[in-house]
């Protein structure tokens, strides 16, 4: 494993609760060496779509040997697995609900583990108690597991004083259950479907299409038209909000490579309608020649990004 920093980050969507305090108190009771940054804790709720969408594009920004806790975890204390994945530069630590999955597969995963829940809270138990030969009381909720397993896991591993195998036990990484942000199906030389992968506080709105990725280039568009079930709407391309008029609509890729609807000083989420894990349909639109048609007739889909063919579960 990489030489750990001794920094936890940590992403859930707990928002402005006790739940987030408690958490960092669990990992500074269990070393006050660890830094603790506080990369996200606005996740909508119930959502690892969005949470891995966060964890898949601010992970790299901490320093290498890092651990990241992403608590995005609406199946807590069901059967689902508690993990620490183990990549070439960090250590991922959550639930198997495919929050973790996208960050952990571009590091490029190394060893998958299971987590031990009841050895977690042991040796955490032992390294939180004030007094020495004494173990500080604390029980296992079937509804905190951010509090009694993910945080006490990240602050074992992050200090050093736990191995991955002591915590828990080796899977296959195919077992791991898959979130994809940039999933879409290509209907047409130029027309996708995607999902509605992430929703800022501004209600821009993250597409699951990464133009680069998929050797779009966006200067050769003048605009997209996006369809939803109901409405259909041409969007001018751009580079950035002010291309657009205030209360415009504007498309372009945004920091993290997707493609992003705004509106300049607005919300689009609310414009156009949108939620969290909406399917829409954008048509590209070429900058000269004749515009298509726009038809939506029956298509083959192809399929780009994580396919339901691959091993292991793709959830979206």
């Amino acid at each position: 494993m990489v030489e750990p920093s001794k920094v936890v980050g940590l992403i859930s969507d707990f928002g402005d609760s006790p739940y987030t305090g408690i958490m960092r108190a669990v990992i500074k009771s269990i070393s006050r060496e660890l830094q603790i940054i506080d990369i996200d804790h606005s996740i909508p709720s119930f959502s690892p779509l969005a949470g891995a969408y966060v964890v898949a594009h601010t992970y790299q920004w901490l320093p290498k040997g890092s651990v990241i806790v992403a608590v995005v975890d609406p199946g807590v204390g069901t059967s689902r697995y508690a993990l620490a994945v183990e990549t070439e530069n960090y250590v991922f630590i959550g639930p198997d609900n495919g929050v973790l999955y996208p960050a952990a597969a571009s590091d490029g995963i190394k060893r998958v583990y299971a987590l031990r829940e009841k050895d977690v809270n042991s040796l955490a138990r032992m390294k939180t108690s004030s007094t020495a030969g004494t173990v500080k009381p604390w029980s296992i909720s079937r509804t905190f597991h951010g509090r009694d397993v993910f945080a006490p896991a990240g602050a074992l591993i992050a200090a050093g004083h736990a191995s991955l195998e002591e915590l828990g036990d080796e899977i296959e990484p195919e077992r791991m259950k898959r979130a994809s942000i940039d999933h879409v199906e290509k209907l047409g030389p130029s027309t996708f479907r995607a999902t509605v992968v992430y929703i800022d506080k501004f209600g821009n709105v993250a597409l699951s299409i990464r133009p680069k990725k998929l050797g779009i280039n966006l200067s050769l568009y003048k605009s997209v038209v996006l369809g939803t079930h109901t409405t259909s709407n041409t969007i001018r391309m751009g580079k950035t909000f002010g291309d657009a008029n205030p209360g415009e609509l504007v498309a372009y890729e945004n920091s993290f490579g997707h493609l992003e609807i705004a509106v300049n000083r607005g919300n689009a989420a609310k414009k156009l309608g949108l939620e969290l894990e909406a399917r829409v349909e954008i048509e590209l639109l070429e900058n000269s020649g004749p515009a298509p048609n726009g038809s939506r007739g029956v298509r083959n889909a192809d399929l780009l990004g994580v396919s339901s063919r691959s091993l292991g579960e793709t959830i979206w």
